[in-house]
């Protein structure tokens, strides 16, 4: 099942870069993705780690959701809460933006667009499910993630900082600081790498979900 997942992902890959005009496909890196990778996006940061941090949250509607559920796609994960008045939007549309060009193409059913927030308490389940329409986001594959019920308020604030991302509280207000990154989980959950703020090309995030 594996070697024919395997083969249906690569066909899906040289269709992809058939069909896609740019220079970035068109220089195919192999083994050296990750240094070409970094040539042509100064943003990209290589991890390479054996497994990404775990976890078991719920949808909007409550269903349970494991990361290990993805465990067959490639997972464009980030960090947002819906009040964000200026990263968190910015960066949604950003990566609405490269969803709708990987659902443009053959690799849909193989990547997978995860949000988690960081508000649990303020973002009920009607505030997630619309902020998947307000910014664009195609549910086919694409989920919002909340604590489950059992779990601390700040369970995925301690989450965002086992990827690596502080999301801290003002002290005279509701609003948090934190960066915009854009984590890339591989095939097997391995954590692959990093986009850091968000004027990565959307090409390049699509090539590293490809690849």
């Amino acid at each position: 099942m594996q070697l024919i997942f395997c083969l249906t992902r690569r066909a899906a890959l040289a269709t992809l870069a058939a069909t896609i005009s740019s220079a970035a496909f068109a220089d195919h890196p192999g083994e050296n993705l990750d240094a070409r990778m970094f040539e042509m996006e100064p943003s990209f940061q290589a991890i390479d780690a054996a497994q990404a941090p775990d976890f078991g949250l719920q949808d909007a509607a409550g269903n349970p959701v494991r990361l290990s559920d993805f465990s067959d796609k490639v997972v464009i994960l980030h960090f947002i809460y819906a009040s964000c008045p200026d990263i968190c939007p910015l960066h949604a549309e950003k990566i609405a933006a490269v969803q709708a060009s990987i659902n443009d193409g053959p690799m849909q059913d193989l990547v997978q667009f995860i949000s988690i927030t960081t508000d649990p308490v303020n973002d009920t389940p009607d505030v997630l499910r619309e902020y998947g329409n307000r910014h664009g986001f195609d549910p086919t594959n694409w989920v919002i993630l909340t604590k489950r019920p059992d779990q601390a308020d700040d369970a995925t604030r301690l989450l965002a900082r086992d990827y690596g991302l502080e999301f801290t509280m003002t002290a005279d207000s509701d609003m948090m600081m934190h960066g915009a990154v854009t984590h890339v989980v591989d095939i097997g959950g391995r954590f692959a790498a990093k986009f850091h703020g968000m004027e990565f090309k959307h090409v390049n995030l699509t090539y590293m979900s490809a690849s």
